[in-house]
Order: C-alpha cells, then structure tokens, then sequence
C-alpha cells in the first residue's frame, strides 16, 4: 500500500489523528485521516498531540475538547504500534 501522506510504498493503518488550538472565545482544530505509514504515524501523532498539549487549554470549550482529543489520539497511537517501519 501506499501512504496518503508521503507516498511511500509502505505498509499502512488507517489512522485519524486530531488537533486542537484554543483561544479565549474560538478553537481551531484540525485533523488528518487516512491510509498512514508507520513513519507518518509517528510524526503527526506527536505533532498533532504537542500542539494540542500546549496550545488546546486557553478557552472553555477548548478544554474539554483537549481532553477528549489527546486520549483518542494516545488509543489511536498505540492500536497503530503494529505497522512495521519501512526498511530502505
């Protein structure tokens, strides 16, 4: 298979990865869906979860947003711990 983010020949998951940024009055989250490598997973699940640890805080609705997405995306994580990495 190849992956829907880098194009490698590589094997895949099916992955959905979620961000969230949160000012005082407005959020804006955002996502990535899709057939992913092993490599791919990796860096938007720790891009995606940083930012959202960091920035997601800073508004009400923001909070409670930021707890639900940074478990999903730790679950997410690990049931994609299985896909070997590419070997080049």
């Amino acid at each position: 298979m190849h992956c829907q983010a880098c194009g490698d020949a590589a094997p895949t998951k099916h992955v959905s990865f979620h961000q969230n940024v949160g000012l005082v009055i407005l959020r804006f989250p955002s996502s990535i869906k899709g057939e992913l490598c092993r490599g791919c997973i990796d860096k938007y699940f720790w891009r995606m979860s940083l930012i959202s640890f960091f920035f997601g805080w800073w508004g009400f609705i923001s909070f409670f947003w930021t707890l639900f997405t940074l478990p999903m995306n730790v679950i997410t994580y690990l049931g994609a711990l299985s896909v070997p990495h590419r070997v080049r």
